[in-house]
This record gives C-alpha cells, structure tokens and sequence, in this order.
C-alpha cells in the first residue's frame, strides 16, 4: 500500500512540475523498527524525490508533527499512506488552492444527511438533523504553509488539544482553510474489503 502512495506522489510530481511546483522530498512517519522496510520499498518504487523517516509518535498528531519538523521547504503537504488512489490533478489542484488561499485540503461535499445520535440510550436516538449542504467530508492531501502549521502543532501539543484531522489544527488556530473538491476513489483504505477494492481498482 506504502508502495501504491509514492507511486501516486511520484505521478504527481510531473504535474506539479508542469505546473511550476515542486516536490522536492517525502518525510514518512513510521516505528523505527519499520526503517529498513521502508526504505526497500522506497528503492522498489523507483522514486523521483528523496524519502526521509521520522520516527512516528502515539498517535497521528504526533507522528504528523514529527514529519513537519523533519521536512524543509516553505510549504507541506500531508498525505495518507492509506490513500494510493489519489489523482495527480487533486495534488495538483490542493496545492494551487493552498499558494492562493494560504492553506487547503480535499474533501467531498456529503451526498447523504447527517445525523447527530444521543448513544446514552440502549440504541443510538438521532437528537438533530445537520444540513448537508454545509458538510464537507475531509480527505487528503492537505497543503499548509509550514511555518505556520508547525506553530498550530507545537501549540497543540503544549495545550493537549487532539485535532480529528491536519486542517482541524489550523481551524482551532483562527487560520481558514480552504476546500477542494476531492475524489470518491481517494478512500482510506481501513478494511480488508478496502484493500480489496484498491486493488481492483489499481489492476
């Protein structure tokens, strides 16, 4: 799956390039006894960019943070490892809306309503009813300015304050983050029914 994600990166970098951006490294987060794995499989996908590890932490928070401090540059993009099926056009587009707006993320606009559920009862009873032309369900890639970013994380970590995403930090910071439409086939692979359609989808 790590494999399938630095392809979809590398494919992006053209476009990226041909777009007058660059991606000029990958920081993976991971346990340091996953290195030298993923160092082979780094050297198997025939990558046009550097990898780099960074030891990861105990939650996604801080593994994301360790990264952002590991990378160089101006600008960041966090991606999923369990997202191999994003396009090189969402890259592309994320990061662009990212240079004008100053921070943005994919995410699909919710075609079903949303529920909000009381789970105090024996079975979950729906409280209210949110309108679902206001919801937004967060994928990534997401593309901050790393300076900033990295402040939101420090100030997350001294505060003890757990975003639900990336973007949550930089919202909870009073900074806007702006929403690019994503892609039904960018889904995070959790089940094996998941795996299973990634592959498929990838042949």
């Amino acid at each position: 799956m790590l494999c399938w994600t630095l392809r979809a990166l590398a494919a992006a970098k053209v476009l990226l390039w041909e777009n007058g951006l660059e991606l000029r490294e990958c920081v993976i987060a991971a346990r340091p006894e996953e290195f030298s794995l993923i160092e082979t499989i780094s050297q198997s996908a025939d990558l046009p960019f550097p990898i780099h590890l960074a030891e990861g932490g105990s939650t996604r928070q801080q593994s994301v943070h360790h990264a952002v401090k590991a990378a160089s540059g101006k600008w960041v993009m966090v991606h999923d490892a369990a997202r191999p099926l994003a396009s090189p056009q969402l890259f592309a587009a994320v990061c662009q809306t990212a240079l004008q707006q100053g921070a943005a993320i994919a995410a699909l606009p919710a075609n079903d309503t949303v529920k909000c559920a009381d789970k105090s009862t024996l079975a979950p009873i729906i409280k209210s009813t949110f309108d679902r032309r206001h919801i937004w369900l967060a994928q990534t890639p997401q593309v901050f300015d790393r300076e900033t970013f990295l402040e939101a994380l420090e100030s997350a970590a001294q505060e003890h304050f757990q975003g639900t995403d990336c973007s949550s930090l930089m919202e909870w910071q009073g900074h806007q983050v702006a929403l690019v439409s994503g892609e039904s086939r960018n889904f995070k692979i959790t089940y094996r029914e998941d795996l299973e359609r990634a592959a498929m989808l990838l042949g």
